[in-house]
């Protein structure tokens, strides 16, 4: 067993108080050394209720990246800090476990991979939801070919937010923090699909395990947080090369029936789940197959996983090139909205989508004819 890892968390918000405990669950392997916010109060906060005060506190990125005693950053930072952070870590030969969504541009998509490639940093985006034990499954099924192959993919990431406020003036407190950041363009980088969204993308992505997005066409809405600057619902239509055809819906106006996460329909059937259940049924099944799950810890499992990557070389579920694709997606669908026109991807995940002059031809392509036209 190598020694325990010394881990930097970046930031004190929220989802560092979710990142914190999943560290905690592996006290053999890694130790909390640090704890850093501009807020140096938070920090020292988090410092005392995840680490007994033993873990230093620090009020920049500098700082941390530059404690020879550790060896991982965590990155728990707005939207826009992500970058310089990233960056600063890999020059530093840290490891890196960076939160979503990677950055807010393909430029900036850009300059990370090329300091991840020129350092050779490890690195892997928190995709949390990758580690959900049904998503594990039906991958396995899909893989597997029992439903055969697929044709349509849906990825659904919905919850309704009526206690959001942008708008919070008060101080942020250590292990919740103020939302306000996110009603900001500049620091957020979108609105709902490029945060909460940025779930359901990567989820769709690894469903269709390796299959190129090629084209995107995207529907944004402001159905129920009106104060936002831009939309709280995003509904996402994309093309894979294949012709299999992806559906993404995500939401902080609404949720969905059960809490479905996913849905597959292919050849010979379809598959259906949640965080707690997997269903399948092959077609003329009288009924469903179901499993059922506890709720999942993913965070936690994340974190494992990262260990493992870290110390024994385990394969990487979220490298940067997929990190990049589900940043591209995002920002195609933004582009398709503005324009009202379905968008084509290019096959580098770091480049720039553009309007499409001519559809993609896959093996399930329909040409259509005059006559329906008229």
């Amino acid at each position: 067993m190598s020694s325990p890892l010394r881990v930097g968390i970046l930031g004190a918000g929220g989802i560092a108080n979710v990142h914190a405990r999943g560290w905690n669950a592996y006290p053999e392997r890694t130790t909390i050394a640090a704890f850093s916010d501009v807020a140096t109060d938070r920090a020292q906060t988090m410092s005392h209720l995840h680490t007994a005060g033993s873990a230093k506190v620090y009020d920049s990125i500098d700082a941390v990246v530059g404690d020879a005693e550790i060896d991982v950053i965590d990155i728990c930072l707005p939207h826009h800090l992500h970058t310089d952070a990233v960056i600063k870590a890999a020059k530093a030969g840290k490891a890196i476990l960076c939160e979503k969504p990677l950055c807010t541009t393909l430029g900036d998509g850009i300059l990370i991979r090329d300091t991840l490639n020129e350092t050779g940093a490890v690195f892997m985006g928190a995709h949390n939801n990758l580690f959900t034990p049904a998503l594990l499954e039906a991958r396995r099924l899909i893989e597997s070919g029992i439903i055969g192959t697929p044709f349509m993919y849906r990825s659904i990431e919905t919850f309704q937010s009526r206690s959001f406020d942008p708008w919070t003036s008060g101080s942020a407190a250590a292990g919740g923090g103020q939302k306000g950041w996110r009603a900001n363009l500049t620091q957020a980088g979108g609105g709902e699909l490029l945060d909460t969204g940025y779930h359901g993308t990567y989820r769709l992505l690894s469903m269709a395990a390796g299959d190129r997005p090629v084209e995107v066409t995207g529907f944004l809405s402001r159905f129920l947080l009106s104060h936002l600057p831009t939309e709280d619902t995003g509904h996402v239509i994309v093309r894979f090369e294949s012709g299999a055809v992806g559906q993404i819906i995500t939401s902080w106006a609404f949720d969905v029936v059960e809490g479905r996460q996913f849905e597959v329909e292919a050849e010979f059937g379809a598959l259906a789940g949640s965080q707690t259940y997997l269903k399948h049924q092959l077609y003329k099944w009288p009924q469903a197959a179901e499993m059922t799950f506890p709720v999942p810890a993913t965070f936690t499992l994340e974190i494992g996983h990262f260990i493992e990557m870290v110390q024994n070389g385990a394969p990487n579920p979220a490298p940067i090139d997929d990190t990049i694709r589900t940043l591209q997606v995002i920002k195609a669908a933004y582009l398709s909205a503005q324009i009202g026109a379905t968008v084509s991807l290019p096959e580098d995940p770091t480049g720039t989508p553009v309007a499409r002059t001519a559809a993609f031809n896959t093996p399930f392509s329909v040409e259509v004819p005059d006559e329906v036209l008229l």
